[in-house]
């Protein structure tokens, strides 16, 4: 099962951590039902920019364990664990790309030709999510704390044309600043913790939230002023 149209998933929420186990947010089987809510569906993780961390890939697999899930994972590090990297993400039906360092996973996944075919994947369908870094990756430009302690822009792949902005209460004034001194679009679209954002083909269609006081926002930059709108959202779960 694929998704009716090209799909993303960007949001900053994705496994409670927290205790001796992962578990999933809804968020999953939201994107599952993005992707044709098959009845065992194909979930592939990506966890690049934590440079394939071991408890990461665990972490996932236990989530999982036991569910309809047919849980599986690709790593780079140190180099591919899947002989055809391409043939297995096309039949995903769900790939879900960790938080990290977007800076690093966007150059691992360059050198590794690794955007090209996720590129593909969107296209013919395969729902396209993650969390933090993997919101980040999928927008033109964002606020990243990949380079240090201090925040800072980063472009990404840019097939969403927008700024984008993850754990935003944390990172507002800097994500307005960059928007109004030019380092971004004049349009963003920003989450807070427990929030994500759902994208058909290029296009805002939904907002959706995991708990309570989680917003997104829009943000735009109009007559050399920085705008902010609050959006609507739907609970999950």
């Amino acid at each position: 099962m694929t998704a009716a149209a090209p799909t993303i998933l960007a949001t900053t929420m994705g496994f409670h951590r927290g205790g001796r186990a992962w578990t999933p947010s809804p968020v999953f089987d939201l994107a599952f039902r993005l992707a044709g809510d098959s009845e065992q569906p194909r979930l592939c993780l990506l966890a690049t920019g934590s440079g394939d961390s071991p408890s990461s890939i665990v972490g996932f697999y236990g989530a999982f364990a036991g569910s309809r899930v047919q849980a599986s994972h690709v790593a780079l590090f140190e180099m591919p664990n899947v002989e055809d990297v391409a043939s297995h993400l096309l039949a995903q039906d769900v790939i879900w790309v960790d938080r990290g360092s977007v800076v690093n996973l966007l150059a691992v996944w360059r050198a590794h030709q690794l955007d090209e075919v996720l590129h593909r994947c969107w296209q013919a369908g395969v729902v396209l999510a993650g969390e933090s870094a993997g919101s980040l990756c999928w927008h033109a430009a964002g606020s990243t704390d990949a380079y240090g302690p201090g925040l800072s822009v980063t472009s990404g792949l840019g097939w969403l044309p927008y700024a984008n902005a993850v754990h935003y209460r944390e990172r507002r004034k800097h994500f307005h600043r960059a928007m109004r001194d030019g380092l971004m679009p004049d349009i963003g679209y920003a989450t807070d913790v427990g929030a994500g954002l759902v994208y058909r083909g290029t296009d805002l269609v939904e907002v959706v939230v995991d708990r309570s006081g989680a917003g997104g926002y829009r943000v735009q930059v109009a007559g050399g002023e920085v705008v902010e709108s609050a959006l609507p959202v739907r609970r999950l779960g």
